[in-house]
Order: structure tokens, then sequence, then C-alpha cells
């Protein structure tokens, strides 16, 4: 699931004590994240979508 504010989420999640199975983290290829389980087992990837790190793009983004 995309949403614009990534922290605002998990922090809303936290909040409501969903099942959280994978704390917020940022990953150089653009994505700041969290996991949630939802009561009937499926896992659920709160989104959000940043310019991927320098090295990331030298790495890995052909031109």
């Amino acid at each position: 699931m995309k949403v614009e504010d990534a922290d605002t989420a998990f922090a809303g999640a936290k909040s409501k004590s969903l099942n959280i199975v994978l704390e917020l983290r940022s990953d150089d290829w653009g994505q700041r994240h969290f996991c949630i389980q939802d009561p009937n087992g499926v896992y659920l990837d709160i989104v959000q979508s940043f310019e991927p790190t320098e090295e990331y793009q030298r790495d890995y983004v052909s031109e």
C-alpha cells in the first residue's frame, strides 16, 4: 500500500497496536516502509517512495 508519509502511517499503526512485523526503515532503492500482518494473516507492506540514493543509482540504474 503506497502512502505519502510512512512515518505518520507507522505512528498510526503503533498507536492502534497493529501487528508490526517489520519496523520502519529506509532502503537505498527509494522506499521507506514497514510491514504489518492483518488478523487474517495477510502481510501488508506500507510504502513511501523517494529518490534512490546516489550510490544505488550509480550501481544499478543505467542511463
